[in-house]
């Protein structure tokens, strides 16, 4: 049997494997579980034991670790002797081991002959052949898991219609409500559980990448598919992937404590329009920096190859497990963009919770001391940009952490100078005409900027999921309005148009239907009744008008009003 591993079951001896098109097959296994204990024998009693080594492993700091090595029939027995002995590798999980020794993780394409695993070449940024959709239920003011109407994307194709015809089959679904109960796939995910920020398409992305099964990932953090891909170099390594890590942070004076506890650079943008500009960013910078520098839990400090002066050093002798990870990582999302933008998206989030992770207590391979280091590279190349951009002669419009828009004769040499100088990878756009926006009190937003680039209209903060439909559609019109000018004389010229704009709104605001004044917060749509704000899923109870229309009229005062 041949296929796209979508995927896997344990059983006692063996693994169902389930390929695309929920075809099942059988593979002889065992399940290997890593021990400390002083009666290795004593485990070895266990009927579902069936054989067991001594390996010699070792820890962060590079200790050496004895563990006992015990391959098991089954998981039920996993269960049992890890609540008898201290166990460690539990990550990657026991079941993704086992899948990888036999050359079966997900997603791969095997074959399968005589109860044996082959693996077969496969292009590794195509998208696995299965059958993918998503299929939520409705109601008037949006997706609703007690919806009588459902919405379906099968392979690209949008699907509409009373929940009860519903019939569909796809190897991998992700659904809401009653909707799971009229589909058939290999593995259902529920919208409702699900707490990652990604598509079904880029959870299946994490599960290859991380060669976990789909169903291990269906409800967790995107900290599970960072921490397991770090996990899969460090047991290549031999490194004890331990359960808690403990760690202390370093005594710190005050002054060293301002010194290295700071995040990154924020400067206030230069309030108005500007013609001319180009946006300069430095590519997954804070990975990048990761990489670069080696900056891992066991590099910290370890020696003093790169010295800083933020009290911390850096040793470079061995590169360290989280930078390799990173690595593939960053290299695996560079060569997605142009293939499959929605799962370089998925790996975008994974790069983007690396930095993060490397100081929340409970990360296997994190330690605050990385995490303060990382923000001082980050500071120390942006400032190193400002720098390199008054040698040019350009003028600084805006930056925030990783990015800066400047202006000048030289603008467009810029980004090719600086990536060459931080050997960084840096993307640049230009910007016909850019916009930072005043605050009420004068004071600009870091935040939030309007841009027409070559590709069209470009706004950052602006278009909230937080806000009214009403509004959210209003700022729609009102950027493609704004659009249309080819430069900040143009745009000064906006104003009318979006003051007729505004008062179709406004009137949209007294007479529109129930779904454009829903406000969505935390997964929960609310409208802002005369009475205050209630659940709309109790059902519609009216709308107050006047605070729609004050909304309208804010919205608009904040993007356009100061021009």
């Amino acid at each position: 049997m041949e296929g796209y591993v979508v995927d896997a079951l344990p059983g006692d001896g063996h693994v169902t494997l389930i390929l695309d098109g929920n075809r099942k097959v059988d593979v002889r296994t065992t399940f290997p579980l890593y021990a400390l204990t002083d009666e290795p024998e004593r485990v070895m009693e266990h009927p579902d034991v069936v054989d067991h080594e001594e390996e010699v492993w070792r820890d962060l700091d590079g200790r050496e670790v004895r563990l006992h090595r015990y391959e098991l029939r089954n998981l039920w027995a996993y269960r049992y002797v890890s609540r008898k002995v201290r166990t460690v590798n539990r990550i990657p999980t026991v079941l993704s081991q086992a899948l990888a020794r036999l050359g079966a993780s997900p997603f791969r394409r095997v074959k399968v002959e005589g109860g044996r695993v082959q693996v077969l070449p496969q292009d590794e940024l195509a998208f696995p052949p299965v059958r993918v959709a998503t299929v939520s239920t409705v109601d008037w003011y949006g997706p609703s898991t007690s919806g009588t109407e459902y919405v379906a994307s099968v392979d690209g194709r949008v699907l509409r219609g009373r929940l009860r015809d519903l019939n569909l089959r796809a190897d991998v679904v992700e659904c809401s409500g009653s909707s799971c109960d009229r589909v058939e796939a290999a593995v259902k995910i529920r919208s409702e559980e699900k707490r990652s920020p990604v598509s079904v398409r880029g959870l299946v992305e994490w599960s290859f990448l991380s060669r976990t099964p789909l169903r291990e990932l269906a409800s967790a953090t995107i900290g599970k598919a960072l921490t397991t891909n770090e996990a899969w170099v460090a047991l290549k390594r031999r490194v004890v992937v331990w359960d808690v890590v403990p760690r202390v942070e370093k005594p710190k004076t005050l002054g060293q404590l301002r010194a290295a506890d700071k995040g990154g650079l924020i400067l206030f943008p230069k309030v108005g329009c500007h013609d001319g500009a180009v946006q300069v960013d430095f590519s997954s910078m804070y990975p990048s920096l990761i990489v670069k520098y080696n900056i891992s839990a066991e590099t910290v400090d370890a020696c003093r190859d790169l010295t800083t002066e933020v009290g911390h050093s850096l040793c470079l002798r061995e590169r360290g497990i989280v930078p390799e990870a990173l690595s593939w990582l960053l290299k695996r999302r560079e060569a997605l963009r142009s293939v499959d933008q929605e799962r370089a998206e998925a790996v975008k989030w994974i790069l983007v919770a690396s930095f993060g992770y490397l100081g929340y207590r409970n990360s296997r391979f994190g330690r605050i001391e990385a995490y303060e280091l990382v923000t001082y590279f980050a500071r120390k190349t942006l400032r190193a940009a400002l720098d390199m951009a008054g040698e040019l002669g350009l003028q600084v419009l805006h930056g925030i952490v990783d990015s800066l828009v400047v202006k000048g004769d030289r603008a467009l040499d810029f980004p090719s100078l600086l990536q060459e100088s931080t050997g960084l990878r840096v993307k640049s756009e230009p910007m016909e005409w850019v916009a930072f926006f005043p605050r009420g009190d004068g004071l600009p937003y870091p935040g939030r900027y309007v841009a027409r680039t070559p590709d069209g209209v470009k706004a950052k903060g602006v278009v909230r999921s937080n806000q009214p439909r009403l509004v959210a559609d209003f700022l729609v019109e009102l950027l493609e309005l704004m659009g249309e000018a080819r430069d900040c004389g143009e745009l000064r010229q906006v104003k009318g148009k979006a003051l007729e704009l505004l008062g179709r709104y406004r009137e949209k605001a007294l007479y529109g239907s129930p779904a454009d004044y829903v406000i969505w917060v935390r997964g929960v749509p609310y409208v802002r009744g005369p009475r205050g704000f209630y659940d709309a899923r109790r059902g519609y109870a009216g709308r107050d008008a006047l605070y729609y229309e004050n909304y309208l009229r804010r919205t608009y005062e904040e993007v356009v009003g100061w021009l």
